[in-house]
């Protein structure tokens, strides 16, 4: 493979990296840094998943006649 071929990838994967990641974290809008405006968003999609999750458990364990190995955890609400 030619040098400059090689030269071209880094700079293209460094140009990749500062745009994608260094500059939205420096201006604070990067997704992965906590505090984000997705946040709360996230946050409010995950706990209704979670409750959704501990309903059908529930259902499942009072259809089966099974009970539940540990109790569930209270809510917070």
């Amino acid at each position: 493979m030619p040098t400059w071929f090689s030269a071209f990838v880094a700079v293209a994967a460094i140009t990749a990296v500062y745009f994608f990641c260094i500059r939205p974290m420096r201006k604070g809008n990067c997704a992965m840094m906590p505090g984000s405006k997705h946040d709360a968003d996230l946050d409010r999609q995950i706990a209704d998943l979670q409750e959704e999750l501990r309903v059908l458990r529930a259902e499942d364990s009072l259809e089966s006649g099974r009970l539940p190995r540990r109790p569930a955890p209270p809510t917070e609400g």
